[in-house]
């Protein structure tokens, strides 16, 4: 049950939201980040830049370039780009592009309720990245990319947040992708209890995006912690800025797999060798390929299409982990097939998000990569059933789209 709450900071001024409001991060390369914070030195990516971001030859000390963001920030929040929240609030934030829209709630939620496992999460984190981002808080002081969970849709969660959405918007914009904005702001006394009162009755949430924000909130509090001394559960330090959104409005898409060495088995050999574990049909006349079900792959291999059924005697319905398209993919054609065990650190194996369609296909086979798995996207049900079971999925197993910005929201440490 998670035990939401209103929070102090600020939100975009509606006049300045297209300039300032960040482009999504991850998705475009250090490179595009950092002729854009070049280019646009008031956007909000000035306050998040990576050593990456910069020339090898140029690149500040991590001290050098927190302390950079923390005067990018304050500049931003000073110049007018913002406005100050004068009591706490919480926000409905509405987002989406094309047919497809999401709305959710944005407020905190207890750092306890990640360390305690209230707050479910399916994917390990990495340390390094880990401290990287609890000591960005420590020293520039703020939250601004909230973190994504979802939870059971709920009619009457909907209804309440329908009766908010009467209201003008705080601030509407659309992005310079095309991505619709809207956040509607909730300081009501009645509404908030309202809103408290009915995400108590929510039995769980999981964790969608921001694992490692989520990890490294709670290094952050505990730093804290240790620091001054404090620990009654309601300092800043021991809350999370999170977005919920129900599950049912949520838009997954895959990640596909590519490979840039074959480990000696040559592209004739390989549908072959597929046959004991999959139906291969070779795919005649055709320039792409959209996976239409579990357990269905698309196969790439010298500019010839196949088509890969998995056999059902291989799918075991009773292991989530083992029963997902990227495990199948894995245990029966990466790992066996072309030695690639280690998913998270081979550098033969790369990863395509699902967002970029057929032409990040047709770029990564630009780039070398000699073989592409099309998969399936992975379901929110299968997402809540491996946190269900305190297990964890594959590196790169989900991607969600749209995800927020930063640079909408900014709570202070």
């Amino acid at each position: 049950m998670p035990d939401i709450k209103p929070f102090d900071g600020y939100v975009i001024n509606a006049e300045r939201a297209t300039g300032v409001v960040s482009p999504a991060y991850d998705s475009v390369s250090a490179e595009e980040r950092r002729n854009f914070a070049n280019q646009y030195p008031d956007n909000f990516i000035n306050t998040m830049r990576l050593q990456e971001d910069f020339p090898q030859d140029a690149q500040p000390t991590q001290e050098q370039l927190l302390e950079n963001n923390k005067q990018c920030l304050q500049h931003l929040l000073h110049n007018g780009s913002f406005d100050q929240f004068t009591q706490p609030a919480m926000f409905v934030y509405q987002l989406g592009r094309g047919d497809h829209i999401q709305t959710g709630l944005v407020c905190e939620v207890s750092v306890e309720e990640y360390e305690n496992g209230t707050l479910r999460k399916h994917e390990n984190t990495h340390s390094t990245k880990e401290d990287l981002l609890a000591r960005y808080q420590e020293i520039v002081g703020a939250s601004s990319s909230p973190i994504c969970l979802t939870y059971p849709q709920s009619t009457d969660i909907d209804a309440a947040i329908e009766v908010i959405k009467t209201k003008v918007p705080t601030v509407e914009f659309v992005t310079a992708d095309g991505e619709t904005q809207r956040v509607w702001k909730i300081d009501g006394a009645e509404d908030l209890q309202q809103f408290q009162r009915l995400f108590n009755q929510v039995p769980t949430t999981y964790l969608t995006d921001g694992h490692h924000r989520a990890a490294s909130g709670c290094r952050y509090a505990e730093i804290m912690r240790a620091k001054t001394g404090s620990n009654n559960g309601d300092e800043p330090f021991n809350q999370l800025l999170v977005a919920l959104f129900p599950d049912n409005q949520l838009n997954l898409l895959p990640f596909h797999r590519c490979v840039n060495e074959s480990n000696g088995v040559t592209a004739e050999q390989i549908p072959e060798l597929l046959q004991q574990n999959f139906i291969v049909e070779q795919m005649h006349g055709v320039t792409d390929f959209t996976a239409k079900r579990h357990g269905e792959f698309g196969m790439l291999v010298e500019d010839s299409w196949f088509k890969l059924t998995v056999r059902q005697e291989h799918i075991d319905r009773n292991d989530p982990v083992a029963s997902l398209d990227v495990s199948i993919l894995q245990n029966f054609i990466l790992a066996p097939l072309l030695d690639i065990k280690d998913m998270r650190n081979d550098p033969r194996l790369g990863y395509i998000a699902g967002v970029t369609g057929a032409e990040g296909i047709r770029q990564a086979v630009r780039e070398g990569w000699g073989i592409v798995f099309v998969c399936y996207a992975t379901s929110i049900k299968q997402l809540m059933a491996v946190a269900d079971a305190d297990a964890l999925m594959p590196p790169k197993s989900t991607y969600f789209d749209p995800k927020p910005r930063s640079g909408i929201f900014v709570r202070l440490k």
